[in-house]
């Protein structure tokens, strides 16, 4: 298997994990908030979790409008989404909005990442990009926050679930 079909294979892993998890979750779990903690709700974390792929990956390396923007989504799903994917803890603790709506948004977004990963110049995929301290390839920048941070925050959302009584994990 090439790198490319590897990364959206898993990319697509990760993708429907995090989509089976959110699929189980009651409105009243999605905007649970834990007292005197800094964990922060379910649906903020997922909201951070596609939001970022849109503005990190979208815009950020494949040089598009986000999908947000383009599709018209603020109306949509009944927020705004500012020039960052870092949150803050007042914003997701008081984070709502249309969560069949935003999972549409996350739907259009896996869809032009998974199509730009599909079809991109192999050059592209290699071109070194800054990414923190060190230049990456953006296939590795891909990897990393379309598949290890989607994951990452799929298992936090599996632990919140757990806590709850609720299967947080399909495997």
């Amino acid at each position: 298997m090439e790198h490319r079909e590897l990364l959206r294979s898993q990319y697509a892993f990760s993708q429907d994990n995090l989509e089976a998890a959110i699929e189980r979750c009651s409105p009243e779990l999605l905007g649970k908030t834990i007292e005197g903690t800094l964990t922060n709700p379910i649906g903020a974390t997922y909201a951070h979790t596609v939001i970022t792929q849109d503005l990190v990956l979208v815009r950020g390396l494949m040089g598009r409008q986000p999908v947000f923007h383009e599709g018209g989504w603020g109306e949509k799903v009944g927020f705004e989404i500012a020039e960052s994917p870092v949150i803050s803890q007042e914003w997701a603790n008081s984070f709502e909005c249309d969560f069949g709506a935003l999972r549409e948004y996350a739907a259009a977004v896996r869809s032009t990442v998974d199509g730009y990963l599909e079809s991109a110049d192999e050059d592209d995929l290699q071109s070194e990009i800054p990414f923190g301290p060190t230049p990456r390839p953006k296939l590795w920048v891909f990897g990393t926050l379309g598949v290890w941070h989607v994951a990452s925050h799929q298992g936090e959302i599996a632990a919140l679930m757990g806590l709850e009584n609720v299967q947080g994990q399909t495997l």
